[in-house]
């Protein structure tokens, strides 16, 4: 077998001569060493082709890096183990003042002015632990102060890279939507006490209702009273004073007077027991009314305070303020109470949700149109969690409304503002609870529930 590979044929020409003949015994070495370098060939060509691949994708790889670099408006540093700086890129954003004098100084002393030794702690632990840490800074007086970002993500040989971005925008909106967050809560809050008042407002009329009842039949009583008779039969008797026993007893008027004042005395005792039992109607109405204003004033108080209440006791006081309501409407209300155990909520809040559930219910169950209007109300307790809902047989939710049902603005009301039910799932949410939807569609009635901890989020953690 002659030889094949070009290096080698000019080998054993420089050996043997232009014209050679290969000894027989050095054929099998010859092939051995001719396949061996025909075999490094394709290998070399492999790793030529593979390293010519590998640089092209590096080469992209750069570019692609270079473009993210001078799109990003961050400040990319490289620095060893002690934060010292040894190179920094600036991008979008442009270069900062004094950018080409950092490198060789320490970024804790130059550019993150962080407290005591807390930033090198971090830079250990970022090396230590191979893992990304975020913090942030702020550079500035106070007032004027711009707040950044900063990601430290490990390299090799104990480097890190340190990626600077500048918040202050974004702190900006996060402070402004905070704001806009605290005054819808306390749009909510007063939103849910004019709930409350309205309510309030409604039963104390019905009740003042009774009381004018009450009033008038007791002036009725008084004005039509028999007192007047006795006025007269006094009269006579003292007219007959000095001949009163042959007036009682042979004048035929005498004789009258007896069965007259007895017949009088029967009819004042009847005026009277029928006077009585108004007054006592007329002081139990009012002391209905007081405790309706108690109540109120009760729920009136500055809301924000937890405090360990009975849930029952709150639906009970929730169902009160809408009675008269419901009452008006005929719409029968059935109570499905488990045993729950005490727990520690803001009661304002709780109140003003099951009120604006309560008041839905009314509203569906008036605008279905139904005879047998019926709201339930039950409460119980699974899975770390109370469960209060309020179901009717009303109206009933659309599919497509399943999903809008809590967005604010929302309604499908026309006199309705849809503000109700997107309070009450942010009060739900603040206190670490919920507020969820379900309705089978159109004249299928619907069920709200709201489910709260059984613990505060800061004792359950």
């Amino acid at each position: 077998m002659a030889a094949k590979q070009s290096l080698l044929k000019r080998q054993l020409k420089r050996f043997f001569g232009e014209a050679f003949d290969i000894p027989e015994e050095w054929r099998g070495f010859i092939d051995a060493v001719d396949s061996a370098y025909t075999e490094f060939d394709v290998d070399r060509e492999l790793m030529e082709r593979s390293l010519e691949v590998s640089s092209q994708e590096l080469l992209e790889l750069n570019s692609e890096i270079r473009a993210i670099l001078q799109a990003i408006p961050d400040l990319v540093f490289r620095l060893d183990a002690h934060g010292t700086i040894l190179s920094v890129k600036a991008g979008a954003g442009g270069a900062m003042p004094q950018q080409e004098e950092m490198p060789g100084k320490r970024i804790q002393e130059c550019w993150i002015k962080y407290s005591g030794n807390r930033f090198s702690e971090v830079l250990r632990r970022v090396i230590d632990e191979k893992s990304m840490i975020s913090i942030e800074h702020t550079q500035g007086a106070k007032g004027l102060e711009s707040f950044h970002e900063v990601r430290l993500v490990p390299l090799l040989h104990d480097q890190v890279v340190a990626i600077s971005r500048n918040i202050t925008d974004r702190k900006s909106a996060e402070a402004k939507l905070e704001q806009m967050h605290k005054q819808l809560a306390d749009a909510s809050r007063q939103a849910g006490m004019a709930e409350i008042a309205t309510n309030v407002l409604h039963n104390v009329g019905n009740v003042l209702n009774s009381v004018n009842v009450s009033a008038n039949l007791v002036t009725d009583n008084v004005r039509k009273s028999k007192i007047s008779g006795l006025a007269k039969a006094m009269a006579l008797l003292r007219e007959h004073e000095s001949d009163l026993g042959a007036f009682l007893s042979e004048d035929p008027k005498g004789k009258l007077v007896p069965d007259y004042l007895a017949r009088l005395a029967e009819h004042l005792r009847t005026d009277q027991e029928a006077t009585l039992k108004e007054l006592e109607s007329l002081r139990g109405n009012i002391d209905h009314i007081k405790k309706i204003v108690s109540m109120q004033q009760s729920y009136a108080a500055v809301s924000g305070i937890s405090e360990t209440v009975n849930v029952i006791d709150l639906v009970e006081d929730s169902l009160r303020m809408n009675e008269g309501s419901c009452s008006r409407h005929g719409i029968e209300t059935i109570r499905e109470y488990g045993e729950v155990p005490p727990i520690k909520v803001d009661k304002h809040r709780v109140i003003q949700v099951l009120v604006n559930l309560l008041r839905n219910a009314k509203h569906a169950c008036d605008d279905s149109g139904r005879s047998d209007k019926r709201m339930t109300v039950r409460v119980n307790s699974s899975d770390g969690h109370i469960r209060i809902s309020v179901s009717d047989n009303g109206v009933g939710i659309e599919a497509e409304n399943m999903t809008k049902i809590f967005n604010h603005g929302f309604t499908t009301r026309k006199s309705g503002h849809g503000f109700g039910l997107h309070s009450g799932a942010l009060a739900a949410k603040e206190m670490a609870g919920s507020l969820s939807a379900y309705s089978d569609g159109p004249k299928q009635g619907a069920t709200f529930t709201l489910e709260l901890p059984l613990q505060p989020a800061q004792e359950s953690a």
